[in-house]
């Protein structure tokens, strides 16, 4: 576990930061595929947990929702419009991925084990540790960040990635196409990000970027198409 911000914490669940997920006070935020419980309760041991929030609701981000809330005894929040998909376990994608090839991540992003949300997140309601609620659709439909202004802090789930997902190669990405329902949609949440100026990122996959964050953000936004 990793401090990135004052009163934030990366879980790096898989090697290279291929999966993430966050403490942001005492809200965990994600986590991970269904395999990673283990590893996320170890890292928060003798730790307080209030809740966990969802970025979104696909498996990779979603799969141990379920063990978590149970073994920490927590509610679930997520997103107003991702709320029947964290319920039910069932994502909204843009293919069904029952084609050979597709990606492992994209397989374990394909469902879950619902569990019903005890509260949804809206624009601007707080979180933890003085962070807010911002919608950021276009990935899921009630895909969510969290964004603190006082220190310029962001966590945006997979508005972008900062990875290669074949190679790992770290670097600003889109999220595949095939895990997307909405890419138009999503490319105005990055631009929205990028418009914030962040000082720290944290990523649902890639490394945490603080290095020159806000210059590569509006950079990669700046070669976004329109469409």
């Amino acid at each position: 576990m990793r401090a990135i911000a004052d009163g934030v914490f990366q879980l790096p669940l898989l090697p290279r930061d291929v999966v993430n997920a966050y403490l942001i006070g005492d809200v965990l935020v994600d986590t991970g595929i269904k395999p990673s419980s283990s590893r996320i309760a170890g890292m928060l041991e003798g730790r307080s947990v209030s809740a966990i929030a969802l970025t979104h609701a696909h498996g990779d981000h979603a799969g141990s929702m379920k063990r978590l809330a149970a073994r920490f005894g927590v509610p679930v929040w997520c997103g107003a419009a991702d709320r029947e998909a964290t319920e039910t376990g069932r994502p909204v994608l843009s293919t069904t991925l029952d084609r050979p090839g597709l990606s492992l991540v994209g397989n374990a992003a394909a469902g879950f084990d619902g569990t019903p949300v005890a509260r949804t997140l809206v624009e601007g309601d707080p979180l933890a540790a003085g962070f807010v609620v911002l919608d950021t659709p276009g990935h899921s439909p009630g895909h969510v960040s969290f964004w603190r202004e006082s220190d310029r802090t962001l966590v945006c789930g997979d508005v972008l990635f900062n990875l290669h997902l074949l190679t790992t190669v770290p670097g600003l990405r889109q999220p595949p196409d095939m895990l997307t329902p909405d890419p138009a949609e999503n490319r105005k949440s990055q631009r929205r990000l990028a418009e914030l100026e962040p000082s720290t990122v944290g990523f649902g996959h890639g490394p945490v970027l603080n290095d020159g964050a806000a210059s590569k953000l509006r950079e990669f936004a700046a070669k976004l198409t329109q469409a």
